[in-house]
């Protein structure tokens, strides 16, 4: 969840920057989607633990990330820039861990796994996410379900039309749009 999140802040953030205005729309159409993917992962969270709970499990998912950029980089310059996050984020854990102990007046021990595995491996995900969208590109959420595009809802498919009436900035970049610099400051001809 917390790389969810990371990815869903870059789009959010750094998308607007862009000066190509196709690139700040692809970025914010992902960044809506990436949205999506938090909102439905974050409700994935045990409903059964307490906020402080959810705070320690999360940073210590931020430290979890940030070790592995760490470990698996290998310029030193852009390794130290890792290793600099990842103290900040041992900062927020051990905040976590002292204000769950002082509120909560229980051993973090109780919550925390004996060990994490091996940092999730910063590499090309090409294949995998090849697969993944060979499996499911006709999949669709119904409500709380996921289903069929063939039996998508009614509410999905005229979501989807209003919002892509004028066509999806995916889709203008999939047919080969190419960007020139100062191409956003040219008027447009009808």
């Amino acid at each position: 969840m917390a790389a969810e999140q990371q990815t869903h802040n870059f789009y959010m953030n750094i998308g607007p920057m862009y000066s190509d205005p196709v690139a700040r729309q692809l970025y914010a159409e992902i960044a809506s989607i990436e949205e999506q993917h938090v909102t439905q992962y974050e409700s994935i969270i045990d409903p059964g633990e307490t906020w402080l709970e959810k705070w320690v499990m999360h940073e210590l998912g931020e430290v979890y990330n940030y070790h592995g950029c760490m470990e698996q980089e290998t310029n030193p310059r852009i390794k130290a820039i890792w290793e600099r996050f990842l103290d900040y984020e041992l900062g927020h854990l051990h905040m976590a861990l002292e204000l769950f102990k002082k509120h909560e007046k229980r051993d973090p021990e109780e919550i925390l796994p004996e060990s994490l595995p091996e940092p999730i491996p910063f590499a090309s995900q090409r294949e995998f996410v090849r697969e993944t969208l060979a499996g499911e590109v006709d999949l669709r959420a119904n409500g709380t379900e996921i289903v069929p595009q063939s039996k998508d809802s009614k509410a999905s498919i005229a979501y989807r039309e209003a919002m892509n009436a004028e066509g999806s900035p995916s889709e203008t970049v999939c047919a080969g749009y190419k960007w020139a610099p100062g191409s956003e400051l040219k008027l447009k001809v009808a």
